[in-house]
């Protein structure tokens, strides 16, 4: 009996962590590009450069100004945001818009890499407090 209680509480231990991510869910790279928490493309020259190409494309620069530095939007090279500025956060809100304000959502025109990209471009453009980075 005994025996039989600790292969189900094995099977359910290995089921919850299945349910989670594997390792605790901090396995991204397992994980669909839109449900990671991390930016795959963080420091990536080339996904830079696909980022600012995509900034350009999409107008991203008419609310945010050229360079991020803020416009009709806010400014994203700053270390002083509304929320917390996660790499999930920023992804979330560039997918999908953010309520009561005129950020729209772009999943239906990037795909989730690009919208990566455009990520990787933003934090290219950090003007902030190096020791104030979360991402």
């Amino acid at each position: 009996m005994l025996t039989r209680i600790a292969l189900v509480a094995a099977a359910l231990l290995v089921a919850a962590g299945a349910a989670h991510g594997g390792a605790g869910g901090i396995d991204d790279e397992a994980k669909p590009a839109a449900a990671r928490d991390a930016n795959p493309y963080t420091g990536d020259a080339a996904a830079i450069a696909a980022g600012k190409d995509l900034w350009r494309d999409t107008g991203c620069y008419s609310c945010h100004g050229g360079l991020a530095e803020g416009g009709v939007g806010p400014d994203l090279t700053d270390d002083t945001w509304v929320y917390k500025p996660t790499d999930k956060m920023l992804f979330k809100t560039i997918s999908k818009g953010r309520a009561g304000t005129n950020m729209v959502g772009w999943s239906a025109d990037l795909e989730p890499d690009e919208i990566w990209q455009v990520i990787a471009y933003i934090r290219s453009l950090y003007l902030g407090n190096p020791k104030k980075i979360i991402w």
